[in-house]
């Protein structure tokens, strides 16, 4: 009695278990100028087009009474009282994006509207400010990499395809499962865990399968035989989500000692205006290209008590 309860358990935890295709999201985001000379103006109007034309941002209206706001922000990037207060005004946004000119310098700030808090800042001589927008967009390039590899996504088609991922696994029990890609592509694999306190784990590549090119139609089994991958001791709906791209994509930032097979996946770190200041210099002064937005796909799994 007690096996055939248990496997009833099973039939009817696995309905909960779903593939799901998702076209890379894109955060939405409000873009001001904090001041209201002619330089500040053009700087937003340019990265609201470079934004809008690359695909790399949902670009939502103008703030309404936006000179009556206050944008400050201390050393760490927390917002003062009347910032937060300001933040709290903004409706259907994600983040703000902040420009400005002053004394010869070309300044922006991207700000995450939900959690408060500064995650960008740089500033470069106002000849520079294509570099300094050059240097925004490779950032937010990673934000959405990130987004799409942790988060949320909506339908389309995918060049990847998973197999042998069961839709459910006991405590404990180890995992292993087949990728294989339609095209020629990078493949990056993640694990989502169900508590969103817990942060995404960079499957694949790992310490043991650092080359992550697969061509069309090669299969790979992830996690390599000779690595540990069990499904967590406690019970929840933990996500796979697989990224196929035709570029590398090296600057993930990653969290683990050496001795680790896999890694935590961070978001994007604040970049600093004194550090970025010295190394954008010497950079080129044209756009990046974004990154390809090529699908993400996702599938779901439940993992049962002992």
């Amino acid at each position: 009695m007690k096996q055939f309860l248990f496997l009833s358990a099973i039939i009817s935890l696995s309905l909960f278990s779903s593939d799901k295709i998702g076209k890379v999201p894109v955060y939405k985001i409000a873009v001001e100028a904090v001041s209201t000379n002619e330089e500040s103006i053009a700087l937003r109007d340019f990265i609201k087009e470079e934004i809008q034309s690359t695909a790399r941002g949902m670009v939502t209206l103008a703030l309404k009474g936006s000179e009556e706001n206050t944008w400050e922000f201390d050393k760490d990037g927390n917002p003062s009282p009347k910032t937060i207060e300001s933040l709290g005004n903004l409706n259907n946004t994600d983040k703000l994006l902040l420009v400005s000119t002053e004394d010869g310098q070309a300044i922006i700030s991207f700000v995450d509207v939900l959690h408060k808090k500064l995650e960008y800042r740089n500033s470069l001589p106002d000849s520079l400010s294509k570099t300094l927008v050059s240097d925004f967009l490779g950032f937010l390039d990673k934000k959405n990499i990130y987004l799409a590899l942790s988060e949320t996504g909506t339908g389309s088609n995918s060049p990847l395809k998973i197999n042998s991922l069961k839709p459910t696994y006991i405590a404990g029990e180890p995992i292993r499962f087949e990728i294989e890609s339609a095209e020629d592509n990078y493949v990056y694999v993640v694990l989502v865990p169900e508590n969103q306190k817990g942060e995404p784990v960079l499957l694949f590549p790992n310490q043991i399968q650092n080359d992550n090119f697969v061509r069309k139609g090669d299969k790979v089994i992830i996690p390599d035989k000779r690595i540990s991958f069990n499904a967590s001791s406690t019970p929840s709906k933990d996500r796979i989500r697989a990224f196929a791209s035709r570029e590398e994509w090296k600057e993930f930032q990653l969290r683990g000692k050496k001795e680790d097979s896999f890694y935590r996946l961070l978001p994007p770190a604040v970049t600093g205006t004194k550090a970025t200041h010295r190394s954008m210099m010497a950079a080129v002064t044209t756009i990046t290209t974004p990154i390809e937005q090529t699908p993400v796909m996702e599938w779901e799994y439940q993992i049962l008590s002992q």
